[in-house]
């Protein structure tokens, strides 16, 4: 099939090796296709350029509930789940988003089965059958993702400023959808869902605004021939993108001060100005000059006056129009302090006080050629993306119609045409007269927030901006003559050729050179022998156990490290836009610190980093400053979602040491600025530290490199038993389960973290056989309890490990059923998962076997990459530089047999032996919870069945009347007349409260959970399995619950932690011999002392 070709040559990294072929198919679909040879997995993504901008009015959120519908099933791969499941086989992965003007749909997947992919894929586009059995379903979906959010201050701000927008365009809408704009609406109008849906996606998807991008390690031939051949049938139905001719925020909005209460406390100041359209403004990129003034942060910044008054802690600006079309916005973000919340006028008239300031400098070429000179550096030596990303972004991208075919890979990245006027047009926008202000925070004192936003419930108040901060904004004196240009950047790169290596092998080396090792330091050198670029990157972990050993020092560590990269940003902001990156950052039982960039200046800016932190005096008022900052960063912990709530809970009992929410927030209370000041003393004084020097070096840079590190530290040799001390609790076996408090009161969302130990981490087959099954069971998982029971949105299973302790498979799960419930049903399929195990063929063994080695067999991207592989090895103090080889080989002697020994032996119940299992259960507040007691009397069927019906608003039966009632019903053959039974049973219950037994009769038939929750419970009764037998602990001594089936209440974390083993430290697999040999402090202290002794 033919398809037109652009001839002309495309603008690439010279660091990019990948070959581009990009072409229009006959129904006008423009396609990129990626030849990568080195890759072993393949991506695509294709972007349609409609979004929530052609929600209808009357059904908000219909185009991101198409993008759900549209995963479930087409005329020619009819089975509901099949695609996800033919991912889940290939090692692949799979996604969407909708933004305001896009649907983006991306896979990525083993090579191999890249066309079998595209055409599954394809079909989403060509012949959906949107089943109306799945709608319901589906909506659920859409309507759990909206609820999660709820608490979720970002999509709040967002909604508020789309519903304090131009009602007239489309931006004022809500994008996300609910079952009731969705539903609840069409049943209001008397239309027919699923006829809707047909009707958006028939009018809108059209080939003519699909954007599609294949990477593979196929011909540019081949690849361009699947493309063809498999998106060539979607319709051509013209430029179907909507349109609007009004600005969203239009002369009505502007000039608005718009209060709202945030759910975190936090203290934000947003400046939206009103844009026209910029898309076509490309080559000059003025708002890329006009950003990198307003985000500067070193002297005479906005940045820098604000933090010097103590009114903020950071400034963000950027517009959001590139990828608008006829209209833009520019935003001002301002992470003020309570200080600055009062201040906020003087904060706004800094803005414009330092915008003023442009205006009368007028722009700067030089300033500009700058940034292009560092454009133009960061595209021509690029590092290699995740080919996932790449396509993504490119898909996205490709929807700029001003931008022409050679530009299509390079037009975000480079600076081209240096324009003074129309930067000062620019410039002109940012005005007093044409923005709006939103200030939030958790209160506002002298304003009241009254109004109600529909969807989130965000309270604000909307009011008419004074008219001093309209017009002739006022800067004060002493604030202004702060504010100035930056000057010439000191740190342009100027060396970047690339160092040849020393040697060059046929293959990359595969392990670092340990250079020295003594009492003090251990460096490690990577010289880049496989990217040859000008990059470098450099990292110490400096370990001392100071930095965490209690609640108090893991704090003053944390404040330390924002301390000090604070200033540090003021002070190296411009190596900063130089494309140099810094780090200071708590580690486990350490501070890391990092540089990377352009490898010429990193030397220097690591040199800088060490003696700030060596030499930080702490001053107060920055101190109060971010001591409050952290004080909101622990206390809003509490509002974390759910399911983030729980993995953080579960690490508390998995390591050692671990401080809790309660632990923390104690321990500020102890927080002072003595305290801090001698705790940098603390930590530096006794260390050990780790350091690798990877990338564009020298060994001889290395070596001068650390000899730096030692010169400005001067610190003492910590004894290594008190180094990195952090151990991993043994859990012995046995089925616990905890009941996490929720904090967030309003939240919806209940949430269950199920976690199965296998095995050990040092044994790599049962390592391997670990990663085999969560590739297999996620989207079986996903499957059943998202797609099918609709049991949540946060959905999925994974496999960890324990720090040098047991490996993990987990499955969790976050949405508005009962934990209980939700805890049977992960029962359930895990019980079923077995039997699809047993279907397995050889064929899809295989086969999700190879893919696997293929992904362990990619090729790493970067000197960054490089650098985060070899530096995973160092730090977890096995030094297993040949990990992936030696995965791939254990991979290579797996059998399907060993899939089904490994779930026998670690997570069927019924035959493992040392069965060790894990749930974490966090109960909305909003939902009945079982006490301590109930857990103790009663099965979990029962409370999960006792659950449904409360959730249900069948509230008349007590607990006891089920479980005697599920007693009752074990013998019953028909679920039917058990749900007679019950409903009869509940009536009667009604009755004795009501005029009229036939109004209390209520019927359970349009419960599905209440019926599979009744199901449930008469199984569990009929063939009840003892947990107890596993444990050979009482735990009842220290105070814990044990259930009907033997599973043991965790009711004080702590406690039950006192009661197990720990894991040992890690063990070297190899021999630490150094090239270079060095007495250690040990034997030049007994030699200082014989020289002393002699004299």
């Amino acid at each position: 099939m033919p398809y037109k070709e652009f001839t002309g040559l495309i603008e690439q990294s010279g660091n990019d090796q990948r070959q581009h072929r990009l072409i229009r198919l006959p129904n006008n679909l423009v396609a990129l296709c990626v030849q990568d040879t080195k890759a072993k997995e393949a991506a695509a993504s294709l972007s349609v350029n409609v979004g929530s901008s052609a929600n209808p009015a009357e059904l908000q959120g219909l185009a991101h509930f198409l993008e759900h519908m549209l995963f479930l099933g087409t005329e020619k791969y009819p089975e509901e789940g099949e695609y996800e499941a033919y991912l889940a086989k290939h090692s692949g992965r799979s996604n969407a988003y909708t933004s305001f003007t896009e649907t983006n749909y991306y896979f990525s997947v083993f090579n191999g089965v890249l066309e079998n992919t595209l055409d599954r894929f394809a079909q989403f586009f060509i012949s959906p059958l949107l089943n109306a059995d799945c709608i319901d379903r589906e909506l659920r979906a859409v309507d759990s993702e909206y609820k999660g959010n709820l608490q979720a201050d970002c999509r709040r701000i967002h909604q508020l400023s789309a519903m304090t927008s131009n009602p007239l365009h489309p931006y004022s809408g809500f994008s996300v959808g609910n079952i009731e704009t969705l539903k609840g609406a069409a049943e209001k109008l008397g239309l027919d869902l699923r006829e809707e849906l047909m009707k958006f996606y028939q009018k809108y998807y059209s080939a003519d605004i699909m954007r599609l991008v294949v990477v593979g390690n196929h011909s540019l031939d081949v690849l361009s021939e699947w493309v063809t051949s498999k998106f060539s049938s979607i319709a051509s139905k013209g430029n179907t993108k909507p349109t609007f001719e009004s600005h969203p925020v239009s002369k009505a909005e502007l000039g608005k001060l718009i209060h709202l209460k945030t759910v975190r406390e936090m203290y934000l100041l947003r400046l939206q100005f009103s844009l026209p359209e910029l898309k076509s403004i490309y080559r000059e990129s003025p708002f890329t000059y006009i950003d990198a003034l307003l985000n500067h942060r070193g002297p005479g910044s906005i940045s820098s006056a604000l933090r010097k008054s103590g009114w903020a802690t950071s400034i963000n600006a950027g517009s959001s129009g590139m990828y608008y079309d006829g209209f833009g916005t520019y935003e001002i973000v301002v992470d003020a302090t309570p200080e600055g919340l009062v201040n906020y006028e003087a904060i706004v008239g800094t803005i414009f006080g330092y915008l003023k300031m442009l205006a009368e400098s007028g722009p700067q070429e030089w300033l500009y050629q700058e940034l292009s000179l560092i454009n133009k550096a960061k595209f021509d030596f690029k590092d290699k993306e995740d080919v996932e990303d790449y396509a993504t972004r490119l898909s996205s991208w490709g929807h700029n119609h001003y931008v022409p075919p050679q530009h299509i890979l390079s037009h975000h990245s480079l600076l081209r045409v240096y324009d003074a006027d129309l930067i000062s047009k620019c410039l002109r926008y940012l005005n007093p007269s044409n923005y709006r202000l939103f200030i939030g925070a958790q209160e506002h004192k002298a304003v009241e927030c009254k109004l109600e936003e529909k969807h989130y419930g965000v309270l604000h108040n909307i009011a008419d901006l004074p008219s001093h901060l309209t017009s002739n904004v006022k800067c004060s004196h002493s604030v202004s003559k702060q504010l100035h240009l930056p000057g010439r950047n000191a740190f342009l790169p100027d060396n970047l050729s690339a160092t040849n290596p020393d040697t060059l092998a046929n293959l990359p080396a595969v392990e670092p050179v340990l250079l020295r090792k003594n009492d003090k330091i251990e460096v490690w050198f990577k010289q880049d022998d496989q990217f040859f670029t000008p990059h470098g990157r450099i990292g110490l972990t400096i370990s001392s156990e100071s930095v965490d050993n209690t609640a108090l020092n893991r704090l003053l560590t944390s404040l330390l490290c924002m301390l000090v990269s604070t200033e540090l940003q003021e002070q190296m902001y411009s190596a900063l836009i130089a494309n140099s990156k810094f780090d200071i950052v708590q580690g486990i039982g350490s501070i890391n610190v990092g540089v990377s960039g352009f490898s010429s200046g990193l030397p220097r800016l690591l040199k800088t980093v060490l003696q700030k932190l060596k030499t930080f005096a702490v001053d107060a008022q920055r101190f109060s400053i971010y001591l409050a900052k952290i004080e909101r960063m622990v206390q809003s912990r509490r509002l974390d979602s759910p399911l983030r709530s729980l993995f953080e809970q579960r690490s508390m009992i998995n390591r050692v040491p671990a401080f809790d929410q309660d632990m923390l927030e104690e321990a500020l209370k102890d927080i002072t600025l003595d305290r801090l000041q001698a705790h940098i003393q603390l930590v530096l004084g006794k260390a050990y530290v780790k350091m690798l020097v990877s990338g564009n070096y020298k060994q001889s840079v290395a070596l001068d490199t650390s000899n730096q590190v030692l010169d400005i530290l001067q610190y003492q040799p910590a004894p290594r038993h008190l180094v990195n001390a952090h151990r991993s609790l043994d859990i012995e076996p046995g089925h616990f389960v905890q009941n996490v408090p929720i904090s967030d009161q309003k939240c919806l969302n209940s949430a269950v973290v199920s976690t199965f130990y296998c095995g050990s981490v040092s044994d790599m087959r049962d390592a391997v056989t670990l990663q085999l099954l969560k590739n297999l069971a996620h989207s079986a998982f996903f499957s059943q309890l998202r797609t099918s029971e609709q049991l949540g949105y946060r959905v999925g299973a994974n496999f960890g490990v324990t720090k040098n302790g047991k490996g993990m498979l987990e499955f969790a799960l976050e949405g508005e059923s009962n934990p209980e419930y939700v805890t049977l049903r992960i029962n359930q399929f895990i019980r079923d998962y077995r039997k699809k195990l047993l279907e397995l063929t050889i064929e899809e063994f295989e086969s999700s076997v190879q893919s696997l080695i293929s992904l362990k067999q990619e090729k790493l991207l970067s000197i960054d990459d490089e650098f985060k592989q070899l530096w995973t090895r160092i730090n977890s103090g096995n030094y297993m530089f040949n990990k992936l080889d030696m995965e791939i080989e254990h991979l290579k002697q797996l059998g399907k047999d060993d899939l089904l020994a490994f779930w026998d032996k670690y997570i069927n119940k019924d035959t493992a032996q040392r069965y060790t299992r894990l749930d974490m259960q966090m109960w909305s507040a909003k939902i009945w919870q079982p006490t301590s007691e109930e857990f103790e009397m009663y099965p979990s069927a029962v409370l999960s069945l006792y659950g449904c019906l409360r959730s249900s608003g069948h509230t008349a039966l007590r607990i006891a009347e089920v479980q005697s009632f599920v007693l009752s019903t074990v013998a019953s053959n028909s679920i039917d007349s058990v749900l007679d039974d019950l409903d009869e049973l509940y009536s009667s219950k009604k009755a004795t409260s009501a005029a009229n037994a036939d109004t209390a009769r209520i019927t359970f038939e349009t419960s599905s959970k209440i019926t599979t929750a009744l199901q449930m419970a008469i199984s569990s009764a009929q063939d009840a399995f003892n947990f107890a037998k596993l444990s050979k602990t009482n735990f009842a001594s220290i105070g814990m619950k044990q259930s009907p089936e033997g599973v043991w209440l965790i009711n004080d974390y702590t406690q039950f932690k006192s009661t197990q083993s720990l894991h040992g430290l890690p063990v070297p697999v190899r021999g630490l011999v150094p090239l270079i040999t060095e007495p250690t402090s040990a034997d030049i202290s007994e030699q200082s002392k014989a020289a002393g002794n002699g004299n």
